[in-house]
């Protein structure tokens, strides 16, 4: 297997980007700026397998489709994100390609350790709500929180949404979407 080198001298474009050999590491493209990580620890694992399962059944109902990462969001010609998991409406389902989605999806969920926080809890956050996703949550697992924007609202910096170690989730973006936080964590 051949190790990616990633020239952090120049601006990166998606044709560049798309050039990359395919990788199960989380490798995105912020401001043309390259970002690779190490694979998430097992509790970013356990918390993401159970909430795709949530949203999963709730795309089942109502026709869209939940996916989770690694794909590729092409925003535009540099930024290219995988959010840990996304939501596409029934109505949006054109911007999904062989390739990923080429537009944002209408929800997407960061799940944060301490080597991302900062890039999604700011870069990633003003750019989704720039590029027309419609919800963002932030699950911080190592806090016990989740954090819920609706970008579709007046004060677009402060969560719809929070919760630290319990409580219900609910969608405003999502109709019917409800669980309790506490079981994002079941093992």
């Amino acid at each position: 297997m051949q190790t990616a080198t990633i020239d952090r001298t120049k601006e990166w474009t998606v044709d560049e980007f798309m050039k990359l050999e395919e990788s199960n590491l989380p490798c995105e493209l912020i401001n043309g700026e390259v970002f690779m990580s190490p694979a998430p620890s097992f509790t970013h694992q356990i918390v993401l397998s159970n909430l795709n399962d949530f949203f999963k059944a709730y795309a089942r109902k109502h026709g869209g489709i939940a996916l989770f990462s690694p794909v590729d969001v092409i925003l535009d010609r540099r930024n290219v994100f995988q959010p840990d998991l996304l939501y596409v409406a029934k109505e949006n389902l054109g911007i999904i390609s062989e390739r990923g989605l080429n537009a944002a999806p209408d929800l997407a969920v960061e799940i944060i350790s301490p080597s991302n926080s900062f890039k999604d809890r700011n870069q990633k956050r003003k750019l989704y709500q720039k590029f027309g996703v419609k919800e963002y949550w932030i699950i911080d697992p190592g806090n016990n929180t989740l954090e819920i924007y609706d970008f579709r609202v007046e004060d677009v910096d402060t969560p719809t949404l929070y919760l630290v170690e319990e409580g219900e989730v609910v969608s405003k973006l999502l109709p019917g979407l409800s669980f309790k936080f506490q079981d994002l964590f079941i093992r």
